[in-house]
């Protein structure tokens, strides 16, 4: 039997637990292995068509396996410790505790710890699908306004209003060009007209 020292597994109720011992054996066949809880005394596990506990063997070779010990619905009063024993040799015992709510299951095993979480229960997966879609709802409406002011600042001013101001900036220079030429002639006493100051231009 090898089971490493100080294997502890910790579960919620309800979920389903394994815990196994490797099994090497001189010959073919092999050996015939049973589970024991530790109690005050070496009690064997009860394993019946109507209990909660099953047992299974996994072959790795000829001389080899694998015992395991499973708890389909493990329950509060499961906990304890747990020896497999066969052919006149036993495993370490390995701990079992069983807590009343949800946490995670812890085993250990040596200075080797393998976490696993335990399954959440349906209001859980329900608040997380809630939660993510609304993160995708206003991911996408922070999206959209930052898409519509981006656009709306972009654009220039349109064609017929740039043209309007330009009509408008031209007049009003083209009335101070004529006024300068026509006072400037007036002023030097030339006795040109109008049209012939013009016609100079």
């Amino acid at each position: 039997m090898r089971v490493r020292r100080n294997t502890v597994y910790n579960a919620s109720a309800g979920q389903q637990l394994w815990i196994n011992c490797q099994v090497f054996f001189c010959n073919d066949s092999p050996t015939t292995v049973t589970w024991y809880k530790v109690e005050e005394a070496i009690v064997p596990v009860n394993v019946s068509g109507d209990s909660h506990i099953k047992t299974e063997w996994k072959p790795l070779n000829k001389s080899a396996g694998i015992f395991y010990l499973m708890f389909q619905n493990i329950l509060r009063h499961d906990s304890g410790q747990y020896q497999c024993q066969g052919g006149g040799s036993m495993g370490h015992p390995i701990t079992v505790n069983v807590y009343d709510h949800a946490e995670i299951t812890t085993i250990t095993q040596n200075n080797l710890t393998v976490s696993t979480t335990s399954v959440p229960d349906n209001t859980e997966i329900l608040l997380l699908y809630v939660y993510s879609a609304a993160g995708i709802t206003t991911f996408v409406i922070i999206v959209i306004i930052i898409s519509v002011i981006s656009m709306r600042g972009c654009k220039g001013k349109p064609k017929k209003d740039s043209q309007v101001e330009n009509q408008q900036m031209e007049i009003p220079m083209v009335d101070q060009f004529f006024s300068k030429v026509i006072f400037k002639h007036l002023e030097r006493g030339k006795r040109k007209t109008l049209c012939s100051a013009i016609s100079e231009m």
